[in-house]
């Protein structure tokens, strides 16, 4: 299409006039819109997975849902967290499919009035990761609402999980903790999940090598209390014993998933990956009903909510960097006063003022912050994880 000299020196003309600049702008802004909701839904499409609520204590609920959140629960990304301020401590930890782990908690009506926003993927989940939490997730949701599967003496001994192939006769071997058990002689009381086979109590086992050999009925799901010579319980070990022709896949299915669990344990303190293993090999052993994900509400991260003050924004966006960086942060509403941590503890009121910088030389590094302002509401605590390429 050809201009005109006529053309040309009409929208010279109209270009001097300011309201003819704000309707260009405005059109141009308008007719962006569709490009940018493409741009947010294929955004929100490739989020689309759901982290797992763990521990829950107190009341916590994500705003603008009405229930509240259980243990082994589904929570998405980028949701925004509010615990009941008219209770008392309040904790609970997120588990996210690319491999964040968050501890949220709190103490005083102050603290929890903020609220906290966990944090988007920074990386996209795979399938297996995705699939593995939604096994644990199932299993975690059932075990709420049933009576507890292990004796109360089992809880507190060393546990251990292993997946092993049935030999001749039932034979199987384990090997893990027991391992590190002096040779000698042991008590074992094995019993079966799926209550296929009868208990076994008081079962005679030998340690003289570096595993211990033991017979089970048939393949299935066991728990095996290993008790030495004064009946004292030492281990726990659940037991799933497969079939030769199933038993490739799920022995390669718990080494991915022990594998991912340790990563993310190594991480945070006191990661419960005892639980998660167990709860995964449940979900594969004893055909545990998969839900499919419920969409948790996600509220917006907006910046100019009247009455609170702006959230506070990383640069460069947490994630997976390259090797040492400052960690720079920022927010939107006037005269706001930014309060963070870098030890993985809850910022306050009382934590240290940003003023600089956070240089990063490390391995990882977890910022956590929130903004105050004067005659508004603080924001809510976001968290900004960091860890270096390898």
């Amino acid at each position: 299409m050809s201009l005109n000299a006529h053309t040309v020196l009409s929208h010279r003309r109209f270009w001097r006039n300011p309201a003819y600049k704000v309707n260009l702008f405005c059109n141009l802004v308008l007719g962006a819109l569709p490009l940018f909701a493409t741009i947010l839904n294929a955004q929100s499409t490739h989020d689309n997975v759901q982290g797992l609520a763990w521990g829950v204590r107190g009341t916590w609920k994500v705003e603008g849902a009405s229930t509240p959140i259980r243990t082994g629960e589904a929570v998405a990304p980028g949701s925004l967290l509010s615990p009941d301020v008219s209770a008392g401590d309040h904790s609970i930890t997120i588990l996210l499919p690319d491999g964040q782990s968050v501890l949220y908690e709190c103490f005083t009506l102050k603290d929890c009035a903020r609220g906290f926003r966990v944090p988007a993927l920074f990386r996209k989940a795979d399938p297996f990761t995705t699939e593995m939490l939604r096994r644990i997730r199932a299993v975690l949701k059932q075990q709420e609402s049933e009576p507890a599967t292990e004796p109360a003496s089992e809880s507190h001994i060393a546990r251990d999980e292993a997946v092993v192939q049935l030999g001749t006769g039932g034979r199987i071997e384990i090997g893990g903790l027991a391992a590190a058990l002096s040779n000698g002689e042991y008590a074992g009381d094995l019993r079966s999940f799926n209550k296929s086979y009868p208990d076994q109590p008081g079962i005679r086992l030998e340690k003289t090598a570096r595993t211990i050999a033991l017979t089970v009925p048939g393949p299935g799901l066991y728990s095996l209390t290993i008790s030495d010579s004064m009946k004292r319980p030492r281990i726990n070990v659940m037991i799933a014993a497969v079939s030769p022709a199933e038993g490739g896949s799920v022995i390669d299915d718990f080494k991915n998933a022990h594998a991912l669990m340790t990563d993310w344990r190594e991480d945070f303190f006191g990661w419960p990956i005892h639980d998660f293993q167990r709860a995964y090999l449940r979900s594969l052993m004893l055909n545990i009903q998969l839900e499919p994900d419920d969409n948790r509400v996600v509220t917006s991260l907006d910046p100019s909510l009247p009455g609170v003050t702006a959230e506070p924004t990383f640069t460069p966006r947490p994630g997976v960097v390259a090797g040492d960086l400052a960690v720079t942060l920022q927010c939107a509403t006037p005269s706001a006063v930014i309060h963070y941590t870098i030890d993985s503890s809850q910022p306050t009121e009382n934590s240290p003022v940003y003023r600089a910088p956070i240089v990063m030389k490390r391995l990882s590094l977890r910022v956590k912050a929130f903004a105050e302002s004067p005659s508004n509401k603080d924001s809510p605590v976001l968290t900004g994880i960091f860890l270096i390429k390898h």
